[in-house]
């Protein structure tokens, strides 16, 4: 390692986490200039749609890889200079998309037949109209219908017992799907995730830049970040804005934030860039 620079790439949730419940970053705005400053890749990892990230990304300025829906696709912008590393990735957009998780319309074929079948209490995306997810959400009606031009997965709200959402998420593994907890919805999905999201693109990075030692940081604040804060060289957890528990990594260099959010965000970020 000696002799070789050292860039650091930041793979952030959003919601909760960078953003806060207005869906604004303005308390993470200094860190997230000094990184762009920096040269130091920031890739967003959230379950959000690609549709729904790609202006978030124009207005952070970041042009590194952006991981949607859960790990379920990894989009590479044309421009980031990452392009020769995504092999046979589909080109759409600007981006080149690699889908590593399984078709929303497969799992909705198997979720829906279950529900068919056994009588499962659940409801989500692909049962409500835009005002619905509005209301579920938060969202504007537009983003609201960016959110549910997903590809690789179905936010569901669950209506059933513990148990019954057991038998239900067996049943689905059975077929390669499986139910990730959000902030505020199940998430079903192909047996992919955001670590694995991290891992690619810190891959791509590596082949691109043999001559850097990356270290790549995590942040997040809800259950489905673990797996990608356990992936990290550091991982950061963000307290939860709705007061559920800390999230808990293993091993490796763990930085738990004072404040929830985006302010947690930023100070996370200003502990490790100073020092």
């Amino acid at each position: 390692m000696t002799g070789m620079r050292e860039k650091l790439i930041v793979v952030t949730d959003l919601d909760g986490t960078l953003l806060d419940d207005s869906y604004r970053w303005d308390a993470a705005a200094e860190s997230v200039e000094e990184l762009r400053r920096r040269g130091f890749p920031l890739v967003l990892n959230s379950s959000k749609t690609l549709a729904e990230m790609r202006d978030l990304a124009r207005e952070l300025e970041t042009v590194a890889p952006l991981v949607a829906e859960n790990g379920g696709v990894v989009a590479v912008p044309e421009e980031s200079g990452l392009a020769e590393y995504c092999g046979g990735a589909e080109k759409r957009d600007g981006y080149l998309l690699n889908f590593p998780g399984t078709s929303r319309e497969r799992i909705l074929e198997v979720a829906h037949g279950l529900r068919a079948e056994r009588g499962y209490r659940f409801e989500g995306f692909a049962d409500w109209p835009v005002e619905t997810i509005v209301g579920h959400t938060g969202l504007s009606a537009e983003q609201a219908g960016l959110s549910a031009r997903r590809v690789a997965t179905e936010p569901i709200r669950w209506h059933d017992s513990e148990d019954r959402l057991a038998e239900f998420s067996g049943l689905l593994g059975g077929h390669g799907i499986r139910i990730l907890r959000g902030g505020r919805f199940l998430h079903l999905m192909g047996m992919c995730d955001k670590a694995g999201g991290l891992r690619e693109v810190a891959k791509f990075y590596r082949l691109a830049e043999p001559g850097v030692a990356w270290t790549t940081m995590a942040l997040g604040d809800s259950a489905n970040d673990l797996g990608m804060l356990n992936a990290a060289d550091i991982a950061v957890v963000i307290p939860n804005l709705h007061g559920g528990p800390l999230l808990k990594p293993e091993g490796g260099c763990i930085f738990t934030a004072t404040k929830a959010g985006p302010e947690g965000w930023h100070e996370a970020l200003s502990h490790f860039l100073e020092h």
